[in-house]
């Protein structure tokens, strides 16, 4: 566990519902597919905006985005979490190596530490509302599609 996640759960000023809050996130961000996360948001749930938005836009038309074989030995270390009612705030390092299809991309071979941060909205202990942001140049720099400036 993350001293950032460890400090987050022990805040003697939390309410327990703040608290759980903590714990809904960090479940959500650990299941493994989308199907997953559905239980863990209200019916019809979408993020507001996804991580790598711009690189979304920028894929090709029928191509595959981003999946668990996109970065297939995915960890996260949280960096900072903060929580306040029904609001969580986070930020993490993402880290792994590029071996599966990433947006069009075809795998690097190369290993990622990326920032992103995301925070959320609490409805009846559900996910209502999300939103993510990835630091997506540094991502393709570290896989060879951006040049690296010194």
């Amino acid at each position: 566990m993350s001293t950032a996640l460890d400090t987050a759960r022990h805040d003697s000023t939390l309410t327990e519902l703040e608290r759980a809050n903590i714990e809904l996130v960090l479940m959500f961000r650990a299941a493994s597919s989308l199907e997953e996360r559905r239980q863990y948001t209200v019916p019809g749930f979408k993020p507001t905006r996804i991580g790598m938005a711009n690189l979304f836009e920028t894929k090709p038309p029928n191509v595959p985005g981003y999946s668990a074989e996109s970065i297939p030995d995915r960890q996260e270390e949280f960096l900072d979490i903060i929580v306040r009612g029904n609001r969580v705030w986070a930020s993490w390092l993402v880290r792994g190596t590029h071996l599966g299809p990433l947006l069009g991309i075809a795998p690097s071979g190369r290993q990622v530490e990326v920032l992103e941060v995301g925070q959320w909205r609490i409805q009846n202990g559900l996910i209502a509302e999300a939103w993510f942001f990835v630091d997506e140049l540094a991502l393709l720099r570290q896989i060879g599609q951006w040049p690296v400036t010194s």
